[in-house]
């Protein structure tokens, strides 16, 4: 019906729902449906911090916590222990008596028939998917799983409705039989011994099944619904299923058939959900008296309505499994928000590590290369095929000598067969992108070899081609940036003027001159001189001036100051030198005051003004040089 995997855990569930509906008859005690609809776990405080509860690791796995319900703890790193079941330690606690006519000795798993194998239902006896878990299909944020030690493997912890009566617990035979000696005392506090012993054996003989199964919890709730009894078993496990969600649910569809599988998103984690019936046989040992064995009634079979869960663990290797079963198909909508809210309870802790995946028998096989076709490698099929597709005579073809002749220019018509043999293998191309194979000294770590400068490309021939960019001067191999600029070289000395003889005045035709002659205030001339020629008088250059430097072309950027090679960022600032006057201060606001000097007297006598120089007389005015009056 299941994978091997799960099958073990909802074996455990459907023996617990048969048990059930057999033993808790009337005289059992059933408790309120108040008791399980007032479990409210987002209002306590430790809802959300269930890794803040302490709970040993050699402790039973169990903590009940008032107000909040019974904290259940499960651990990929635990081994399952060896459980044997208590039955010797029952009779002894009970008086030793029979167990529905079998003595201590004759109780056995296989002799009472458990657990039971359930088979699916048919799917019109599936119930409907519950609203309560359909709820958990909407987006929602996923808690991250608390950090655990290394070596801790994953962790989970959920919390159950204290309703659930525990039948699996860590410990060694005795706490086992002490501990379902007071569940039996719970569940029939007003009836016989003998039930109590019955229960509490029967109940018993699972503990080995389930821990290899990996249950970690099995609990029954007994309700009184409008007056009527119901129960509901719930059954939490680990099983090992290195699946992703998604191959989970496929599976599960797959292998279920009937059943109805929906993946939704709890707050621990993607989850599969999966809603089916399962009809599960009663046990021969608890069939009415008198009806044969080997033929059983259908009646006394037992239809459970299923809801199951299954969460893939962040190990990757590892699915938690909670499944919730009920015969009472009216309480479905009951037991549904119970098993919501156990799903949102649920958190995790994870060392961080994930767990190898197991090797599989099946991919054994997979992994080993095929050898049935290593003898077909050496036979040439291609040439058999083109033989046995184009007969020709022996006689038509000549033997290949041992060095073919030269191919003429027309090959006659018989030459046509072979290179249709040769012409496929020269067609075919090798599929994929051609790459460069390294040599054999190839180092990946060594630098990088400095590349091989190319020889300067020739100038173009047209120098009139535009050509993108902006011409800049390239700098020698040699130029410093931070050397000083030299200085420009100097120019070579002008030759001083010769001064030019000035030329004599020059007279006109009635032998007067023009320009004034200082030895004769009139300007005549008493000798008439021949008429010459004006002489134009060369102008007498300026003295030469250094020529003034050219102009640098504007340039990009801020002009900087170079500092010289000896400049020290580090050395002390020197003194700055006195400024020969000081600048005058910037205007300020107030009114300029004269302050006195230190040894100001203000009580002693004004001192005498000083006496006024008397202002030196005019000078003479100076007589003109050329006065011809004196």
């Amino acid at each position: 019906m299941t994978q091997d995997g799960f099958a073990g855990a909802e074996r455990i569930g459907a023996t617990i729902d048969v048990l059930a509906d057999a033993l808790l008859g009337a005289d059992a005690t059933h408790y309120p449906a108040a008791s399980l609809t007032a479990f409210d776990r987002a209002a306590h405080p430790s809802a959300d911090a269930l890794f803040g509860l302490r709970l040993s690791p050699a402790g039973p796995g169990l903590l009940t916590v008032r107000g909040l319900g019974t904290v259940v703890e499960a651990s990929t790193a635990r081994t399952a222990a060896d459980a044997e079941a208590p039955t010797a330690e029952l009779f002894a606690r009970y008086g030793g008596r029979d167990v529905y006519g079998l003595p201590a000795e004759a109780v056995s798993p296989e002799q009472v028939a458990v657990p039971v194998r359930p088979e699916a239902a048919e799917g019109w006896m599936r119930p409907e998917f519950p609203a309560a878990v359909a709820r958990f299909a909407a987006e929602r944020p996923v808690a991250v799983p608390e950090e655990l030690a290394t070596g801790a493997g994953v962790e989970v912890r959920l919390v159950v409705p204290s309703l659930f009566h525990p039948l699996t617990v860590r410990g060694d035979r005795q706490a086992r039989a002490g501990h379902l000696a007071e569940v039996a005392e719970e569940l029939y506090s007003g009836a016989r011994g003998s039930q109590r012993q019955d229960w509490s054996v029967l109940t018993g003989l699972l503990a080995q099944p389930a821990a290899a199964a990996g249950v970690v919890f099995a609990g029954i709730a007994a309700l009184r619904v409008d007056g009527r009894p119901s129960r509901a078993s719930l059954v939490v496990s680990l099983a090992p299923h290195p699946r992703q969600i998604s191959e989970l649910s496929a599976e599960l569809a797959d292998a279920r058939p009937q059943a109805e599988v929906w993946t939704v998103l709890v707050p621990a984690g993607p989850t599969a959900v999966l809603v089916e019936s399962r009809i599960a046989p009663v046990p021969p040992l608890l069939l009415p008296v008198g009806q044969s064995v080997t033929e059983p009634d259908a009646a006394d079979n037992t239809v459970v309505s299923v809801l199951q869960a299954f969460l893939p663990l962040p190990d990757g290797v590892s699915v938690l499994t909670v499944q919730l079963g009920t015969a009472q198909a009216d309480d479905w909508d009951l037991y549904a928000a119970t098993f919501a809210e156990i799903l949102a309870s649920i958190q995790l802790g994870w060392d961080g590590t994930r767990a190898a995946l197991p090797q599989l028998p099946a991919q054994q096989p997979v992994a080993q290369q095929p050898v049935a076709q290593a003898p077909l490698a050496p036979q040439p099929p291609v040439q058999q095929a083109v033989q046995q597709a184009a007969p020709v005579p022996p006689v038509a073809v000549p033997p290949v000598p041992a060095m073919p002749p030269t191919v003429p220019a027309q090959a006659p018509a018989v030459a046509a067969p072979a290179p249709a043999v040769a012409a496929p293998a020269a067609q075919e191309r090798p599929k994929g992108t051609p790459v460069r194979v390294p040599p054999a000294d190839f180092n990946p770590f060594a630098p990088p070899r400095p590349a091989e400068v190319p020889a300067q490309a020739e100038a173009p021939a047209a120098e009139g081609t535009p050509r993108k960019g902006v011409k800049v001067n390239v700098p020698p191999p040699d130029f410093n940036p931070f050397a000083a600029p030299a200085p420009p070289p100097a120019r070579p000395a002008t030759a001083a003027p010769q001064p030019v003889a000035q030329a004599p005045a020059a007279a006109d035709p009635f032998g007067t001159v023009t320009t004034q002659q200082a030895a004769d205030p009139f300007g005549t001339v008493t000798s008439a001189q021949p008429a010459a020629p004006a002489r134009v008088v060369a102008p007498t250059p300026p003295p030469a001036a250094p020529p003034a430097a050219d102009a640098p072309a504007p340039g990009k950027g801020v002009k900087v100051n170079i500092p010289p090679p000896d400049f020290n960022p580090f050395a002390p600032p020197a003194p700055a030198a006195a400024a020969e006057e000081e600048d005058a201060p910037a205007p300020r606001k107030g009114v300029k005051v004269n302050i006195p000097p230190p040894d100001f007297n203000p009580f002693a006598s004004l001192a005498p003004a000083p006496v006024a120089a008397a202002p030196a007389p005019p000078a003479e005015p100076e007589a003109p040089a050329y006065n011809p009056f004196g």
